[in-house]
């Protein structure tokens, strides 16, 4: 069986990822609908503003940006500007890969 290396390091970046506790509840508000503070992301979509993750968590905006930053980087969620905010939401794609791979396990 040929082996993926790009696949397998995409794996362990995302497990990597997901090792630290305040990444795996970022990844958990993130599922939310209609939690955005921000007026122009819809109540029907899922996501959060870093500024909602700073309330929900108590972190510091530094602390949030660098777990989020790591979360993008894992490909495990994205993130887009808008104004002043920066919008992150759940990559449920890269999510049910990940899935789908530990269960074959």
């Amino acid at each position: 069986m040929p082996v993926d290396t790009k696949a397998d390091e995409l794996i362990d970046l995302q497990l990597k990822a997901l090792a630290d506790r305040t990444r795996r509840r970022i990844i958990e508000l993130l599922r939310s609908k209609g939690s955005c503070s921000c007026d122009q992301v819809s109540a029907d979509d899922s996501g959060l503003c870093v500024c909602d993750l700073e309330a929900k968590l108590g972190l510091t905006q530094p602390t949030i940006t660098h777990h989020v930053q790591i979360l993008r980087d894992a490909g495990l969620i994205s993130s887009r500007k808008i104004g002043r905010w920066v919008y992150c939401r759940r990559s449920e794609r890269a999510l049910d890969r990940l899935g789908a791979w530990l269960r074959k396990l």
